[in-house]
């Protein structure tokens, strides 16, 4: 199955972000769930980072929160929102 996994960040969190984003990296290529399509939103003028937004294939719900739980921008406090939720492709 297909779910989506949108995460805001925090204000001011570029720091943050940039001191924990190869642990983040390392964790996405570990392999936990497959990821087709992962990559940060950025903001209007692509000035900076504004979240993560990814394309992930499980095979439920709970393996991707599960996944999301553990990952190292999670557990640093990065989010101030998250939304994940399965995906019914159509197209593409």
């Amino acid at each position: 199955m297909l779910y989506l996994r949108m995460c805001f960040d925090k204000p001011d969190m570029l720091a943050l972000r940039e001191e924990h984003r190869q642990a983040h990296r390392a964790y996405l290529a570990s392999g936990v769930v497959k990821l087709l399509q992962a990559g940060p939103m950025m903001s209007d003028d692509d000035s900076h980072n504004i979240g993560s937004f990814m394309v992930v294939e499980a095979d439920d719900l709970q393996t991707v929160k599960k996944f999301h739980d553990e990952d190292p921008f999670t557990k640093v406090g990065l989010f101030d929102e998250v939304r994940i939720c399965h995906w019914d492709r159509h197209i593409g």
